[in-house]
């Protein structure tokens, strides 16, 4: 094929390229120039050039054939004052080191062993609902799964402190989508947005500094990724310093919670617009279970859950977009990708996209048999990226999915509150913009 210079795309505004249509609706506008010029869409923001890759095959070449040629993007860069250098924006030798140490706490057989700590919280939560109660259903699974991170990985029972935790971790990610703005203000610059933000971050570390130095002292072995990082090390005999420990569990506490939360509360929303999905959910809980409480071992035996949470994270990935920055110049999609320019691959574009998915628009999670899947390119269908730095918590996530809402959905109907408008919101996760308050319809026997 003939290489050309460069993609087609839109043409960018005198001030910020392209980056103002973008910001306004980044969910419509990637969706639309997608369609309007093809599988490869050259954009530009406030000087930076970025190819929107929308053909599985050009994705799987960004994040497995070609990885090593690619490296994580400036916005996560931007953003260390939070993250530092966990997993999520570390590199090389040093993310591979870190990405070892943390790997055996998300082996099938560590989360199978959370799965009961994960049903425990489900039930602590259930203790303060009501029929005919309305709640915002995105600010309960927030509490509850940051609840179950922190236990499941840290040993810590965050209690009181997890409300204290849930608002500073709200304050940060709000503070990833205010970096689309045409103008950054500096972060030492002493606006109330800055102000808010280093006060979260620095509630954020003060908690987590103390589980740190906590665990420090005991010197105790609770076979959690904390005691696995604490007791660590490397070739040289080095053991991470409390820096590497706060970086990491930041990291954690973030992707860990935030991702869960939000498939939970698309799903609970969609349901609610099904009537059908809501009645086979129904029938196969009460046909699998009856009055008995979910274990892990239940999961095989709930297949219709499970393509629940999957069609749920098919039409609201909580992670709706990749990016990657070419480190060397290469060839994609039979154009020259200079270095330096960012791949975005959109899961959000590619899961509604009507040449891999029939009715990509429905809520039909009927289409999840093992044929389809199979059928499925491989980044068709893409919830928790994919390569070497696919999401190390995928199957943690997951099984917390599925048991939560087998756990929640047995005693409980949500019924959309009137009066509301639901609308996704594009932060760093894919979050309901508003919250999404629900009404609560206990359960009888029989559904």
């Amino acid at each position: 094929m003939r290489t050309v210079s460069s993609p087609p795309g839109p043409k960018g505004r005198l001030i910020g390229d392209n980056l103002r249509e973008y910001a306004r609706d980044p969910l419509g506008y990637l969706s639309d120039r997608a369609r309007e010029y093809g599988d490869v869409v050259g954009l530009r923001f406030m000087g930076q050039n970025l190819y929107l890759l929308s053909d599985p095959d050009l994705i799987e070449y960004v994040l497995i054939e070609n990885n090593r040629n690619f490296t994580k993007t400036r916005i996560l860069k931007r953003n260390r004052r939070l993250l530092g250098e966990g997993l999520l924006t570390s590199e090389g030798e040093f993310w591979r080191r870190q990405r070892r140490l943390a790997q055996p706490a998300f082996h099938r057989k560590s989360v199978a062993a959370y799965g009961e700590v994960m049903v425990t919280y489900a039930k602590r939560s259930l203790e303060a609902w009501r029929d005919g109660q309305t709640i915002d259903v995105h600010e309960e699974m927030m509490h509850l799964t940051l609840e179950i991170v922190a236990k499941c990985l840290f040993d810590a029972d965050l209690g009181a402190r997890a409300t204290d935790v849930g608002k500073a971790m709200k304050v940060a990610l709000e503070n990833f989508s205010s970096q689309r703005r045409l103008v950054r203000i500096p972060r030492g610059v002493p606006t109330p947005h800055n102000i808010r933000f280093e006060m979260a971050a620095r509630s954020l570390d003060e908690i987590i500094g103390a589980i740190i130095e906590g665990r420090r002292k005991s010197g105790e072995y609770r076979g959690d990724l904390l005691s696995m990082l604490v007791l660590a090390e490397d070739e040289d005999g080095e053991r991470m310093t409390d820096k590497q420990l706060r970086d990491e569990m930041m990291t954690l506490f973030l992707a860990g919670h935030e991702t869960t939360a939000n498939a939970l509360s698309w799903t609970f929303w969609l349901l609610s617009l099904s009537l059908n999905a809501e009645a086979k959910l129904a029938e196969e809980l009460e046909r699998v279970l009856g009055d008995r409480t979910p274990t892990m071992s239940d999961l095989s035996d709930l297949p219709y859950v499970e393509r629940v949470v999957k069609e749920s994270m098919r039409l609201y990935p909580p992670a709706w977009v990749v990016g990657r920055e070419a480190i060397a110049e290469c060839e994609i999609g039979g154009y020259r990708m200079p270095a330096g320019t960012t791949a975005l691959m959109s899961q959000w574009v590619m899961h509604r996209d009507p040449r891999y998915h029939e009715n990509p628009e429905r809520f039909d999670p009927d289409r999840w048999t093992a044929e389809y899947a199979k059928a499925l390119p491989r980044f068709a269908y893409f919830p928790f990226g994919g390569g070497p730095r696919q999401c190390i918590g995928a199957g943690f996530a997951m099984t917390e999915a599925c048991l939560l809402l087998a756990t929640l959905a047995q005693r409980f109907r949500m019924d959309l509150a009137p009066g509301q408008r639901v609308e996704p919101y594009a932060s760093i996760t894919l979050r309901p913009k508003e919250g999404i308050r629900m009404s609560l319809v206990e359960r009888s026997r029989g559904g």
